[in-house]
């Protein structure tokens, strides 16, 4: 086949929510995965303390993945599930108020506003989805 002869239209469909996407919902579920990722750092950058990180990568691997329209918000739930248990643990808490200690301070300003930014991107993403046709 010769790489000059024009697209004959025939394309495989999309098989990840992301490529099957379009527009400003394509753009909200990547951000919803970026903002995951950046939890996923600042809950590694001060040392392993849990799978956490793994956890923020394995949602945004479901976001990017899974076709079902509502899936981001069951992952929008599960992470505000753990925004909301970072802040009510006294442990974590303390480290959000500490400017001191910078790398543990940084680290986890980052994780809680990449799991704010996942709650509203995911619930943006879900709005602006399309509904299947039938």
């Amino acid at each position: 086949m010769n790489t000059d002869d024009p697209p004959t239209g025939r394309t495989a469909p999309a098989r990840t929510a992301i490529g099957r996407a379009h527009g400003r919902h394509r753009v909200f579920l990547i951000v919803t995965c970026a903002a995951l990722v950046l939890a996923a750092i600042g809950d590694e950058a001060p040392g392993y303390d849990g799978p956490g990180p793994f956890i923020d990568l394995a949602f945004a691997v479901t976001v990017a993945l899974v076709r079902w329209r509502f899936a981001p918000l069951v992952i929008a739930a599960m992470t505000a599930f753990f925004l909301f248990g970072g802040l009510a643990a006294g442990g974590f808490a303390h480290r959000l108020i500490q400017p001191d200690r910078a790398l543990d301070f940084t680290a986890g300003w980052l994780q809680m506003l990449g799991f704010a930014a996942a709650v509203v991107f995911a619930v943006a993403s879900t709005v602006h989805a399309r509904r299947p046709s039938r």
